[in-house]
């Protein structure tokens, strides 16, 4: 059975990556940034219960604290999803709150890896599409997205743009810059894989901020959980015109451990188009939510799906992909279901 270590096993992602993991033979060792979180984790998936345990890393940034987890622990696989997020309101500084946890966090884990775990064969990252492109017109107009495409801002553009969107993009390009910095001037012992998904749609299945999705959701459940809970009486401008499954992006981690197509590389994964008038037109087929879905308000009557070329590394992954009215669905009932329970 491998030895699996997920960090952010709290998060949205984090979470279904595990359930991938464990569905796949895996041992799942989740870290958390606080015990009490870990705890909310085990009582809400007691189905986990024999292959999966949690570690406190108070700090993803602190390569001590990862030395000692490798130190104590014999891991065949890391997947590394914990990083700042965006719909963090304290979230306030640019250098303080994206650039250096990002790009700090990828390295304190890589330097430790390559340190102290000499039985580890692969490091998969979450990355964003976000690293290539921030979907601005005049970027998009550029033609498709690749896994060489690079988001044309700099960490100083970023500060002087004051926008939390913009840092959180730069973040994301800045962290994967140093990783393959890394990897290019260390020749780590292990191989290297990032994901560049975007929009990450899904039921879910982490633990719930207070139990109320309508304020513990987190961004891409709040995007969907905006269109049907009186938040916005049309459909918003969309943020970004693509998207992936959730459970399908944890498949695609999974997958990219051991395969060796994808070692050491950057990949467009996923790739399907979506606007949030689409989401919309997908909530209303259900009978659940009869009149409760923002009206259209032509704010998506410009905008063009993102043309994103995942060709290439969705099938090197074997991957098939859920349509978008299966995951505005399963999204919207599991978090009718967290309504009812809040």
């Amino acid at each position: 059975m491998p030895s699996t270590l997920l960090t952010g096993a709290n998060s949205f992602v984090g979470a279904h990556v595990i359930d991938a993991l464990i569905k796949t033979g895996h041992h799942v060792t989740g870290t958390v940034r606080r015990a009490a979180a870990g705890d909310d984790v085990v009582a809400l998936h007691p189905e986990w219960k024999e292959n999966f345990d949690v570690v406190v890393v108070e700090d993803i940034t602190n390569q001590s604290l990862w030395d000692k987890l490798f130190k104590e622990n014999s891991f065949d696989h890391v997947v590394h999803v914990a990083a700042p997020l965006l719909d963090n309101p304290a979230y306030t500084d640019y250098d303080r709150d994206f650039l250096k946890p990002n790009v700090e966090g990828n390295l304190a884990l890589f330097r430790s890896a390559a340190q102290h775990a000499p039985t580890l064969k692969s490091i998969v990252v979450t990355g964003s599409i976000n690293a290539s492109s921030s979907a601005s017109k005049e970027e998009l107009l550029q033609g498709p997205i690749t896994n060489e495409t690079w988001l044309p801002i700099t960490p100083a553009q970023a500060r002087e743009a004051a926008n939390a969107f913009i840092w959180y993009c730069s973040g994301k390009k800045e962290a994967e810059l140093a990783l393959w910095d890394f990897v290019k001037t260390q020749a780590p012992h292990f191989t290297a894989t990032v994901l560049l998904p975007g929009l990450i749609f899904g039921p879910p299945i982490e633990p719930v901020k207070g139990g109320d999705p309508k304020t513990g959701l987190g961004f891409s459940s709040g995007v969907v959980y905006g269109l049907f809970n009186g938040a916005n009486a049309t459909v918003p401008p969309t943020a970004f015109p693509s998207y992936i499954d959730a459970r399908d992006l944890a498949d695609a981690h999974v997958r990219a451990l051991t395969e060796p197509k994808v070692a050491n590389k950057r990949i467009t994964i996923g790739g399907l188009p979506m606007t949030n008038t689409m989401l919309a037109a997908e909530l209303r087929k259900l009978p659940e939510l009869a009149g409760r879905v923002a009206a259209d308000s032509g704010e998506d009557k410009n905008v063009t799906p993102a043309d994103i070329d995942a060709k290439e590394w969705n099938e090197a992954l074997g991957m098939s992909f859920r349509n978008l009215e299966e995951t505005m669905r399963d999204t919207a009932r599991k978090i009718l279901e967290l309504e009812t329970k809040a």
